[in-house]
């Protein structure tokens, strides 16, 4: 099957960050809330995330303060939630903050688990889209990436999408059913180049948004 001129039913970011989210609800018009949206992981934490079922997400006793109190960081899946913990007092989290909050995103997260395992499990084609925003990731992590997503949900219809901010020297090392791109950063602007990203899903049959309905009158 050529996946470039697949039809895809859904479009799944895998971080690397809030960018992937913004762009693909932009691009989609889907705003229903997957497991990566607006996290800040690299694809390490992805494939590990995937490989354990979530399970090492959000241990009680190992998520704490990071970034000078900017985030909370998650020891046991090396994932920084931005935005998924408030400080009390307005500036820096602490420890106490997490830990009072700590159920409401457990909670959460268990909802979005359970999400992806019921689309992984539907016959739904799914696009997974990974921006790997400082080029870390190579032809390898994307195969295994690809192995893991095969392996933990036999049946599962899927294409991988690796974007990186330049092209990938390995890309012919990759078996079908990963595409690669480019998107150019944009500094200052952490919701990305939209010129970059609408280029980058050029020709993907993928979900778009419904225009407007026209009202009486209209010209």
């Amino acid at each position: 099957m050529d996946t470039r001129r697949a039809a895809f039913d859904a479009c799944v970011g895998l971080g690397y960050h809030c960018e992937t989210t913004y762009q693909l609800r932009r691009i989609t018009g889907v705003e229903s809330a997957h497991f990566f949206d607006w996290l800040d992981l690299d694809l390490d934490a992805v494939t590990e995330a995937v490989d354990t079922g979530f399970r090492d997400v959000l241990r009680t006793g190992a998520v704490e303060p990071f970034s000078d109190g900017q985030c909370a960081l998650d020891r046991g899946s090396d994932i920084r939630f931005f935005h998924d913990f408030t400080p009390g007092d307005g500036e820096r989290l602490t420890q106490s903050d997490i830990d009072h909050q700590l159920p409401r995103a457990q909670a959460k997260f268990a909802a979005l688990a359970e999400r992806w395992r019921r689309l992984t499990a539907s016959p739904a084609h799914v696009l997974h889209v990974h921006l790997d925003a400082f080029d870390e990731a190579s032809a390898d992590d994307l195969r295994r990436l690809r192995a893991v997503l095969a392996a933990g949900h036999p049946g599962h219809t899927f294409t991988l999408l690796w974007l990186r901010r330049t092209a990938p020297a390995d890309a012919a090392a990759l078996p079908p059913g990963i595409l690669t791109g480019t998107v150019a950063a944009a500094p200052g602007r952490w919701q990305g180049d939209d010129r970059a990203w609408d280029a980058a899903f050029a020709g993907l049959r993928v979900p778009r948004p419904r225009p407007a309905p026209t009202e009486a009158g209209d010209a």
